[in-house]
C-alpha cells in the first residue's frame, strides 16, 4: 500500500506578510510627512506637488510608495487634481479629523527635538559653568544684549547663537560639533517650526518668542557664576517651557481651525 507524503501545512502567519507591512508602512509614513507640511505651510495652498519623482527621491521611496500616499492625500482633501497635477488645498478647508493626524505628527516632531536637546544641552550648560572662559562669556553677554523679542526673526537667529555659544563654552569639542551639525534639525529642519510662526499670522498674533530673554539671560547668570547644576536646571526648565508652548500653540491652532470650518 503506497501513499505519498502530505507537504506540511505552514503555521498560521501572524499578522501580515513581511511585504505588505513594509510597503503599508512606508506609505503611511509619507502620508504623514506631507500632510505635516502642508498644515505647517511649507507646501503652501495653491502650490502644484512636486513630481512623484521627486518626492521619492527626497524621502528615498519607490513610486509605488509615493502614488499610495498621494492617493490617500487626494482622498482625505490635502489635494485636488487640476488636470495632471495635484494641488495643495489651503488646510483650513481639510476635514478636522484628517487634520488631527498632521496635528499628532506635528507634536510628536516637537517631543522628539526637546529630548535630544534636552540630552545635549542640559550636559552642556553644566560643562560651560565649570570650563567657560572671559573670551566665552563676552561672546555670550554680546548675544543677549543684542536679543530683542519686539523683533522676532532676528531674536530667533540670536537664539540660536545663543545656545551654539553655550554647546562651545562646555570645553568639550565634540559635543560641540554634534550640536552645531544639528542645528537645521533643531532651529530650521523641523515642520513644528513652520506650524508655529505661519498660524500666528492666520490668528492675528505676530510670530511668537517663546522662553524669553529672561531665561537667557538666567542661563548667562548660572554660567557666570560657576554654578554647574544651576546651569544645567535652568536650561532643561527653558527647553521644557518652549516645549510646551509650541505644544500649546499647536493645540490652539487646531481649536482656531475647527471653527473656522
Amino acid at each position: 500500500m503506497s501513499s505519498s507524503a502530505t507537504p506540511a501545512t505552514p503555521p498560521e502567519p501572524m499578522g501580515l506578510e513581511a511585504g505588505e507591512i513594509q510597503r503599508s508602512t512606508l506609505a503611511e509614513t509619507l502620508t504623514t510627512k506631507l500632510r505635516e507640511q502642508i498644515l505647517s505651510g511649507r507646501l503652501g495652498a495653491g502650490m502644484p506637488l512636486p513630481t512623484e519623482r521627486n518626492i521619492g527621491l527626497a524621502f528615498g521611496v519607490g513610486r509605488t510608495t509615493v502614488r499610495e500616499a498621494l492617493r490617500s492625500l487626494l482622498a482625505a482633501g490635502f489635494v485636488e487634481r487640476q488636470g495632471k497635477k495635484l494641488i495643495v488645498r489651503d488646510p483650513r478647508s481639510v476635514p478636522p479629523r484628517e487634520a488631527d493626524h498632521g496635528a499628532i505628527a506635528v507634536r510628536a516632531s516637537i517631543q522628539e527635538v526637546f529630548d535630544t536637546r534636552r540630552l545635549l544641552e542640559v550636559e552642556g550648560a553644566r560643562l560651560a559653568a565649570r570650563n567657560r572662559t572671559p573670551e566665552d562669556l563676552a561672546a555670550l553677554r554680546r548675544v543677549l544684549d543684542r536679543m530683542n523679542p519686539a523683533d522676532p526673526e532676528d531674536y530667533h537667529a540670536l537664539d540660536e547663537e545663543f545656545h551654539t555659544l553655550v554647546m562651545a563654552a562646555s570645553g568639550n569639542s565634540i559635543l560641540a560639533q554634534v550640536y552645531r551639525t544639528s542645528r537645521q534639525m533643531f532651529f530650521k529642519g523641523p515642520a513644528f517650526w513652520r506650524v508655529f510662526g505661519q498660524l500666528s499670522l492666520a490668528d492675528g498674533a505676530p510670530p511668537p518668542v517663546v522662553g524669553g530673554r529672561q531665561s537667557h539671560e538666567d542661563i548667562y547668570q548660572a554660567i557666570d557664576a560657576k554654578d554647574a547644576e544651576g546651569a544645567a536646571r535652568v536650561v532643561a526648565e527653558h527647553l521644557t517651557r518652549v516645549e510646551r508652548a509650541l505644544v500649546q500653540r499647536v493645540g490652539r491652532t487646531d481649536q482656531q481651525a475647527a471653527a473656522i470650518r
